[in-house]
């Protein structure tokens, strides 16, 4: 062997050897590139399916951990869970079919999809999932070498000396992104500041088109997996309140919320949404994302279990045949077949009038912790036009209203001249004899409203 090759073999050696030495004691950046698109090209191909799949904008990929959703979802069965999120993403059809194909369909156990339906998802300037298609489409050749190569290459990561300065001595600043196989990034910026998007949401968000037809078509599909055996949740991922106050006035949650529910969705409310920390206003840090994720883990644990308790009582009013027991009989006049939800029949409320009711004794479920719901599906008579329109239920003893429940057809629709379910319900611990529950639809406005479906439904509630 000559002296120029055993140079070349003995410095190829030592670069090997000074590559390992400076692997190991180099210290983990703050945000790796290298890391990222590994991430980013595993996300749109993983090696496997799931049972539960979270799809959203980055507020569900910096705000969701698959491993707390696993672990509360333990108690039931050992799911496998995995984050669809992308930037700036919109719940359009395409995306969200992406999202669900990557559910296990052979698996035994419950699939399980779950929305965040953020402000932004709904923009029709975002359907458009300019991040997601990108990297959708990139090339096999360039998504195999992200996923398989980037790992052996990260050493090579490019960092300032400022940053690894701090990171030898502790010291925080900059943007952290932890990237975790299961679809999560763990994020914190420092120094944070809730204020930072919020100037250009401000500004931009009054411009912004939100169309009704980009949330009716969520609610179809939701309606589609639904009758697919897909269990669907949905939830409004939190953000700082000066964000969500703006948010708010292109969010109709309460309408969203309810067709959501209408067609079979499981929608959960996030409880002290101002106690989660941001560090940009937009985007939850790290411990925050996990607190979220158990809140929501448990929520969907909870929805899973309820749907095992004992319903004491359900009665349906649907126009078709004769009043079932416990309701009113309907006036035959203001049945009409020209529009139905269901059936040949609906049931016209004239203004400043009330629908036939339901009025029943709960002496039956005495001392027991009763979950009460009363929904039916309500329109307008005629197209464009607004309602003061009340779905109802109450309890009352001989002497007084111990409950009452009501809302308005304005507040829980999308579109109030097609038909949208309403529904009203609470808990009620029943501990005193002689109580009535009724349940009807009060129009009190000066527009006639169109009801079908008029339902009461009484569960054993396990809250003690």
């Amino acid at each position: 062997m000559n002296t120029y090759l055993q140079r070349m073999l003995l410095s190829l050696g030592l670069t090997i050897v000074l590559l390992a030495i400076g692997g190991w004691y180099f210290p983990e950046i703050p945000s790796s590139s290298m890391q990222s698109d590994f991430f980013w090209s595993n996300k749109v191909q993983p090696n496997r399916q799931f049972d539960v799949v979270f799809i959203g904008d980055s507020r569900i990929y910096r705000g969701i951990s698959p491993t707390i959703i696993t672990r509360e979802l333990s108690e039931i069965d050992s799911f496998t869970v995995f984050n669809y999120g992308f930037s700036s993403a919109g719940l359009d059809t395409v995306f969200l079919d992406a999202g669900a194909a990557l559910l296990n369909s052979n698996s035994k156990k419950q699939r399980i999809l779950v929305l965040g339906v953020t402000a932004s998802s709904l923009a029709d300037e975002n359907l458009a999932n300019q991040h997601h298609w990108q990297e959708k489409n990139r090339h096999p050749a360039e998504i195999w070498q992200r996923k398989y190569m980037n790992s052996y290459l990260s050493f090579f990561d490019p960092s300032s000396p400022l940053v690894l300065r701090n990171t030898y001595r502790g010291e925080k600043s900059g943007y952290y992104q932890k990237y975790q196989k299961n679809g999560w990034i763990a994020s914190d910026k420092l120094p944070r500041d809730d204020w930072a998007g919020y100037w250009h949401i401000q500004n931009t968000y009054p411009t912004v088109k939100f169309s009704r037809s980009v949330r009716e078509n969520l609610i179809k599909k939701v309606a589609e997996w639904e009758a697919e055996g897909i269990q669907v949740f949905g939830f409004r991922p939190p953000a700082a309140a000066h964000f969500e106050a703006i948010e708010t006035k292109y969010y109709p949650e309460e309408a969203l919320t309810t067709q959501f529910e209408a067609v079979g969705g499981t929608w959960i409310e996030i409880p002290n949404r101002t106690t989660y920390i941001t560090y940009d206003g937009n985007h939850l840090e790290e411990e925050s994302a996990k607190k979220l994720s158990e809140v929501v883990g448990k929520a969907i644990k909870n929805s899973l279990d309820r749907k095992k308790r004992p319903v004491l009582l359900r009665t349906a009013l649907d126009f078709e045949t004769n009043s079932p027991q416990h309701w009113e009989l309907f006036q035959p006049q203001f049945l009409t077949k020209e529009e139905a939800f269901q059936g040949k029949k609906a049931y016209i409320v004239k203004p400043q009038s009330y629908s036939c009711t339901y009025i029943s004794s709960l002496d039956s479920f005495l001392n027991q912790n009763l979950y009460i719901r009363t929904s039916c599906w309500m329109k307008t008579k005629n197209k464009e036009q607004r309602a003061n329109a009340v779905l109802v239920f109450s309890i009352q003893d001989a002497n007084e209203v111990l409950l009452w429940k009501g809302t308005n057809l304005m507040t829980q629709s999308l579109n109030p001249s097609k038909w949208n379910q309403l529904s009203v319900a609470a808990n009620y611990v029943n501990n005193s004899a002689g109580c009535i529950l009724k349940a009807y639809v009060w129009n009190k406005g000066d527009t006639t409203v169109v009801i079908d479906e008029l339902q009461v439904e009484v569960v054993q509630d396990s809250k003690k």
